[in-house]
């Protein structure tokens, strides 16, 4: 009996290891018709995101447990506590009354998105961030990603797949 429990420990094990190793992904309904997949070491961040009511912050996920003050930073990006160098940190909006300037620029999503290399789009409350815009059944998002100074290729290729599991439904 003692063998089998242990020989069941071994395996049960043995499958946790493997899914941690092979980067599990569970994929996430969040509030307003959106669904991610986010792998199981990022955190999906619930509740208050921003007091900027439109754009509506929609998604914020990172790569190290997160937590954000109530004060915004002066552009109504979230102030993300702690910011550290290896980090991620993914941030949705969704503009829900956008002008007709900024709809005759924006761009179906792309089948797969990409990061810039080497020069960031623009500079934001947590310096270099890359920040693009598009159009998914009806609705109009911007993405801004932060990486930090220190972020792995490994953190990039995982923000680039949740960018890419991103799946919005229609607009009511």
């Amino acid at each position: 009996m003692r063998k089998l429990a242990l020989a069941v420990l071994l395996v049960a094990v043995g499958l946790l290891a493997a899914s941690a190793a092979s980067g599990e992904r569970a994929t996430r309904s969040v509030p307003d018709r959106i669904s991610i997949r986010v792998p199981a070491s990022w955190q999906l961040l619930q509740g208050w995101l921003s007091d900027v009511t439109d754009p509506a912050p929609r998604l914020a996920v990172a790569s190290f447990p997160a937590q954000l003050s109530r004060r915004t930073c002066a552009c109504g990006l979230p102030n993300v506590i702690h910011f550290p160098r290896d980090g991620a940190f993914l941030f949705v909006w969704e503009y829900l009354h956008p002008s007709g300037r900024m709809l005759a620029a924006l761009r179906p999503r792309p089948p797969l998105f990409r990061l810039r290399a080497a020069e960031p789009q623009r500079f934001t409350c947590y310096g270099p961030s890359d920040s693009f815009s598009f159009r998914d059944h009806g609705r109009d998002f911007q993405v801004e990603v932060y990486l930090g100074p220190a972020a792995k290729p490994l953190i990039r290729a995982q923000m680039l797949a949740i960018l890419d599991s991103f799946r919005a439904g229609r607009a009511a």
